[in-house]
């Protein structure tokens, strides 16, 4: 995605394209019947005579999601990033009010609550520093030195990571990486970020060993990263989340347990159906099953990659950009999570794990790939 286009789009004929509905599709199937036999057992057992109550509330989650990817996918997106300067400041507004007026869960305040409904403003912020960004890398990218670009997109983004980062680490790290990887499709110094990515890693290693991570995080997240370190020295507490986790992918071997048989599911290992669905997938249906999931966000992956270079325009490749990248990252990080590659930081796997507020968002940002494909060269 090194070209960038500055003709304006002609009018698109509207095609769904086919490719990447039917990889959504095979997705998120998969994914209702992974998320229902990860739920099965605690549903019985935490609401008696309803063993769909979870995934009867996803396909409604899902329902309400299809609608907004339907209605994105007809709505000019240009009209839609003309909203970008209200939408970014409004998400920055919310990301302050929920550290003092959200509902606290795990001594985290991430949520709004109104009754049964919740609203995490974090997924909210990332769909609109990609219109932020995307508005302002197509206005600016041909006026502004690369320096100078860099330097901007680091100072919009500040404003929207900061109140996400202090109430929910995972999504301030998944902005960042939004932000990362849109800059460096608008920026010519590309070795730049391969040299930025190595001493932010060097940085942390660094503030790690001199005792100055401890300093900057929270004890509980100091915590994760002791356990993520040595996870059988914390083996009830911190370190119980990975470790059931790893136990249910090595109990999986090459082809699993069969689809409904895991053994962590039955109340061992904590947000089985969530965070660390991935260890079921291993468990149930084993490296295979795995690999096969990871070759369907490839796909996808790739398929939205292919919408960016033939976007009509800018803001298309953007904003397609921007969307890879946020989906991108999170499968990446969470794989890692389940893995215990990195410290555990909560983050779910799109479009398989349980979450209203997940599914809304990563289906609305779908119906704006769909719609720039509609408009793309080849659908002229």
């Amino acid at each position: 995605m090194t070209k960038l286009h500055s003709v304006h789009p002609k009018k698109g004929r509207g095609h769904f394209d086919l490719c990447l509905l039917v990889i959504l599709i095979i997705l998120l199937s998969c994914g209702l019947i992974i998320l229902y036999s990860a739920t099965r057992y605690t549903d019985v057992k935490e609401h008696p005579g309803q063993p769909f109550y979870t995934i009867t509330r996803q396909v409604i989650f899902l329902a309400a999601a299809f609608v907004s990817m339907l209605f994105m996918s007809k709505t000019d997106y240009h009209k839609l990033l003309k909203l970008a300067l209200p939408g970014f400041l409004l998400s920055i507004a919310l990301g302050i009010l929920v550290l003092f007026f959200g509902k606290e869960v795990n001594g985290q305040k991430r949520w709004f609550a109104v009754g049964p409904i919740s609203f995490q403003p974090a997924e909210f912020a990332k769909l609109m520093l990609i219109f932020m960004l995307s508005s302002f890398f197509h206005k600016n990218y041909r006026k502004s030195a690369s320096w100078s670009l860099i330097i901007k997109a680091v100072g919009i983004t500040l404003p929207i990571f900061l109140p996400v980062v202090s109430a929910n680490l995972s999504s301030g790290l998944i902005i960042a990486g939004i932000a990362f990887v849109m800059t460096y499709v608008a920026s010519e110094h590309r070795p730049f970020f391969l040299i930025s990515t190595a001493a932010a890693i060097f940085t942390c290693v660094f503030a790690f060993q001199s005792g100055l991570l401890t300093a900057i995080l929270d004890e509980y997240q100091m915590n994760r990263i002791y356990a993520w370190i040595d996870p059988e020295e914390f083996p009830l507490s911190n370190g119980f989340q990975v470790l059931q986790g790893l136990y249910a992918i090595g109990a999986g071997g090459l082809f699993g347990t069969g689809l409904g048989n895991s053994l962590q599911k039955l109340g061992f290992l904590p947000e089985a159906q969530n965070d660390m669905i991935f260890s079921i997938i291993c468990e149930e249906l084993g490296l295979f099953g795995a690999v096969l999931i990871i070759f369907l966000f490839l796909l996808l992956l790739w398929r939205m990659m292919e919408i960016a270079q033939n976007a009509p325009d800018d803001e298309g490749m953007f904003l397609v950009s921007g969307i890879m990248g946020h989906i991108g990252i999170q499968v990446l990080l969470n794989i890692a999570v389940v893995t215990n590659t990195i410290p555990n930081t909560g983050i779910s796997l799109p479009f398989i794990s349980y979450g209203g507020s997940s599914i809304l968002f990563l289906l609305t940002e779908m119906g704006i790939v769909f719609r720039v494909s509609s408009e793309s060269k080849e659908a002229q």
